[in-house]
């Protein structure tokens, strides 16, 4: 066989792995298969582990509270749900946005309870695609930032010009938190906290492949733009919060190991914000800042919403 075809069938065959891995990429990280959220589920209700448990714990106690179903449409024709616990009769209300195949009670296992236990309101958002809303596909921030503007919204025509919103978000929930702070946001809102972000979807993948496949994340990305109608520019927190002007608290789990606390200190750094603050949870793995320290998570977090909201 001559030199050239040995080439090109080399280059066939990588272009043809590119191709796969892309594929397969895209439909592990942006396509929502419910049944294997739910199996997912399942086997965690069976796992004994102190933390697993305190996330049970938050669930049954958002169970028991007094909640309203929420629902609505967003531009682009998706139905999205959300659960809002009303705190008594006040006008100071926390939105939560969980993060990638998850639901508002395991992402916010304890910090709901620390935040609703403080007198505040919640309101949980079943992010597109997830728990009670409809949708296909994940967008890492840049749809769900779209939607939480329609929450925001709503909350501002429940209670009139006197709400007080505070915006938290727990992973992709973080940056979807992030890249609403790029937007106009309206006077109701008046701090934000977000909790282990990416600083960009295109870094958290770079970081999760270790630098390689590049093409494959090219093609992941087309795959992107066919189908979800989203670009790795869409998804970019660090870009957003460089026209922030919500005051925003960083937190991070110091032994993170899926997104690198450096990308908190970068998201930290690029953050144009008037008035900003970071804290690093000691020993804490991704997601797990408030259950591995519920104390000092309190003490970051509730001084933080009280002064502003």
């Amino acid at each position: 066989m001559d030199w050239y075809w040995i080439v090109l069938i080399c280059f066939g065959a990588l272009a043809l792995i590119a191709l796969a891995v892309g594929y397969l990429t895209f439909r592990y990280a942006f396509v929502a298969d419910r049944r294997v959220i739910g199996k997912i589920f399942r086997d965690r209700e069976k796992d004994p582990s102190p933390l697993v448990r305190m996330r049970f714990a938050t669930k049954a106690y958002m169970d028991a509270l007094e909640r309203e179903d929420w629902t609505q449409t967003a531009s682009d024709g998706t139905k999205l749900a959300a659960w809002f616990f009303p705190h008594g009769g006040t006008n100071k209300v926390a939105v939560i946005c969980h993060g990638w195949r998850s639901l508002p009670w395991w992402d916010f296992g304890r910090a709901f309870d620390i935040v609703y236990n403080a007198g505040y309101a919640v309101l949980a958002v079943c992010q597109r695609a997830q728990g009670d809303s409809e949708g296909r596909y994940m967008t890492y921030g840049a749809k769900e930032s779209g939607d939480l503007l329609g929450w925001i919204e709503r909350l501002c025509d429940r209670f009139g010009g006197d709400v007080r919103i505070a915006i938290m978000g727990v992973s992709m929930g973080g940056a979807t938190v992030l890249c609403a702070t790029g937007r106009e946001l309206p006077d109701a809102v008046k701090c934000a906290v977000s909790d282990c972000s990416f600083t960009s979807a295109e870094d958290m993948f770079r970081t999760a492949s270790r630098g390689g496949l590049i093409v494959a994340r090219r093609i992941e990305e087309i795959l992107m733009r066919l189908f979800a109608h989203v670009r790795y520019a869409d998804a970019s927190p660090i870009d957003a919060v460089k026209r922030s002007k919500t005051p925003t608290l960083f937190v991070h789990g110091a032994a993170d190991d899926f997104i690198p606390p450096s990308m908190m200190s970068e998201l930290y750094d690029a953050c144009a914000a008037p008035e900003k603050a970071k804290w690093l949870s000691p020993g804490a793995l991704h997601a797990e800042a408030a259950m591995t320290n519920p104390d000092e998570y309190a003490e970051a977090v509730l001084p933080f919403l009280a002064k502003h909201l």
